[in-house]
């Protein structure tokens, strides 16, 4: 075959292998263009995980109607004009691919009004043509795509479950959600509303975002980081060593409120607590990176994760020493150095038993809830890994002196009062106070905890105050209902943590025997639970059984 020009349909497909790869790529890209569109409220509508319907509506500037057929011509864009406009860029798109590609896969329609034009307009792609009509509406754009990778099959068959591909959208959303808190965002799944998210335009309303997307148990142990260093500045919040996952799934870096991946950022996040965390286990973090548009290069992948820095290694220092800095900086009233750290949370274990062995001792992991010890090779105990953690945590707090070490939640926690139980609490303040907890009355039917102790990351604070509210409990109850109302999951401890407790177990073993979370077992009963637990007894199974 001869050299020949690909026509714009077969280069379309071409560049939209790169830039559309599923419906989560589609959401991404029109929510970068709704942004660059100074939009202030965005409402996102999906049917069937995004395979048969994407709608994306927003308030912004809109797109007139002589430019409606620019809009989905390859390399045609609004952002910018001449070749030095690539290394000032502050908007999100600027390639000028999306939305020629997408129209290329998928059948697409395009609604959109300036404020400063009489009517809007309607353009239509399909494999039929483009066709254009005025339509009535109000100003900002909508864009329908409709039947994704329809006229592509084969890339239909790489495509996940509805559940799944519905996952990567709302991780999108959610990421995005955090790059723009000024816009208010909804998300609608088969015609019922997941996601809403109200404008965060305060500090306050920003952590309110934070708290819905990132969870209670983040902002528990989160500390705020803002540093600067001349041109380069880093804000956002990160995790100390309560909140390790197995996984860096949260960890968001955003650059110029772009969310990026890039490996030098990740790399020095992981240097910066390599000290602190186990390894296999890692941070969470938001963060926000702010350089000069024309100290680092996007325009390294169409899909704009990829970056590159002028100065790397500058880069990569600053923020290993901003993180460590904060890291080490004392978040609490008063320190306190634990024999052992308290146990965190972590993402679920599903692997068969596994051998884990001591000095004289071997021990079988069941799974995440029991474990078989084994003595001298004849004795077999069945031990309660949630009832070791409680006497685990339990031992730790008889170590540390009192008022208990606290820190301020970076967003207050609302509970509701039962009837008559202002009273009590007012009884219990200076108490409650003593272990860590301060809280304020907001009138007559709720509370507003702010500070925990650090020494309990896991505290139900909710589950907590609500289980105090009838009774009168003096300092030794107080203290028994914070271990009781940890929110500790047998099925989310790591292995770590898990041989963390075996050695504890082993230092404390007569009184592991007096509280039953050792139970002695004969050789056929433990030969029958190593089987049981090969076949029936994984943590899915367990927890409906």
């Amino acid at each position: 075959m001869r050299i020949q020009q690909l026509s714009p349909s077969v280069s379309n497909q071409i560049a939209a292998g790169e830039v559309i790869e599923r419906p989560a790529s589609v959401v991404k890209e029109l929510l970068e263009n709704a942004l660059d569109a100074n939009a202030t409220a965005i409402t996102v509508e999906l049917g069937f995980g995004g395979l048969n319907l994407i709608k994306i509506s927003d308030n912004g500037q809109g797109i007139y109607a002589e430019d409606l057929h620019l809009a989905i011509a390859a390399h045609a864009t609004s952002k910018i004009s001449q070749l030095t406009d690539l290394y000032t860029i502050t908007t999100m798109g600027f390639r000028g691919e999306a939305l020629a590609s997408i129209a290329s896969v998928s059948r697409m329609s395009i609604y959109s009004k300036p404020a400063d034009q009489t009517h809007g307009m309607l353009l239509k792609v399909d494999e039929q043509g483009i066709h254009t009509q005025m339509f009535a509406r109000n100003q900002g754009t909508t864009i329908e795509i409709r039947d994704l990778f329809y006229n592509i099959p084969v890339r239909k068959t790489f495509l996940k479950s509805e559940r799944l591909e519905y996952q990567a959208i709302e991780l999108v959303v959610k990421q995005f959600a955090l790059s723009a808190p000024h816009i208010a965002i909804t998300l609608h799944h088969n015609q019922k509303q997941t996601l809403q998210l109200p404008k965060a335009n305060c500090d306050q309303s920003r952590l309110k975002r934070v708290k819905k997307l990132f969870g209670q148990a983040f902002l528990n142990d989160a500390v705020a980081i803002h540093e600067e260093h001349e041109q380069f500045s880093m804000q956002g919040w990160i995790s100390q060593q309560a909140y390790q996952r197995s996984q860096r799934d949260k960890q968001w870096i955003y650059l110029n409120n772009r969310l990026i991946k890039d490996k030098l950022v990740l790399q020095a996040i992981g240097q910066a607590y390599q000290e602190l965390l186990h390894p296999g286990r890692y941070a969470s973090c938001i963060l926000y990176l702010t350089l000069p548009p024309d100290q680092v290069d996007i325009n390294v992948h169409p899909t704009k994760y990829e970056v590159r820095f002028r100065d790397p290694r500058t880069i990569h220092a600053l923020i290993v020493s901003g993180l460590a800095n904060r890291l080490h900086t004392p978040a609490t009233v008063s320190n306190v150095t634990l024999e052992h750290p308290i146990l965190t949370r972590a993402l679920p274990t599903t692997e068969s038993p596994n051998r884990i062995s001591g000095e004289s001792s071997d021990w079988i992991i069941l799974n995440p809830q029991f474990a078989i010890l084994r003595l001298q090779s004849t004795a077999y105990y069945l031990v309660d890994i949630v009832k070791l953690q409680h006497h685990y945590v339990a031992l730790s707090l008889q170590k540390i002196s009192y008022p208990f070490p606290h820190r301020a939640l970076l967003v207050p926690v609302r509970i509701p009062l039962e009837t008559a139980a202002d009273a009590r609490l007012e009884q219990q303040r200076a108490t409650l106070l003593n272990l860590g907890l301060q809280f304020d009355f907001i009138g007559t039917h709720h509370i507003l905890i702010r500070t925990m102790p650090i020494n309990l990351p896991l505290l139900d604070l909710e589950r907590f105050f609500l289980s105090i509210q009838k009774s009168d409990y003096d300092q030794n109850d107080l203290i028994q209902q914070l271990i009781a109302c940890q929110t500790f999951d047998a099925y989310n401890t790591s292995s770590i943590e898990r041989e963390t407790l075996i050695d504890f177990c082993l230092q404390h073993w007569d009184s592991m025997l007096t509280n039953q979370a050792c139970l002695h077992l004969d050789s056929a009963t433990c030969q029958h639970l190593m089987r049981q637990s090969r076949t029936m007894l994984t943590p899915e199974r367990a927890l409906t059984s």
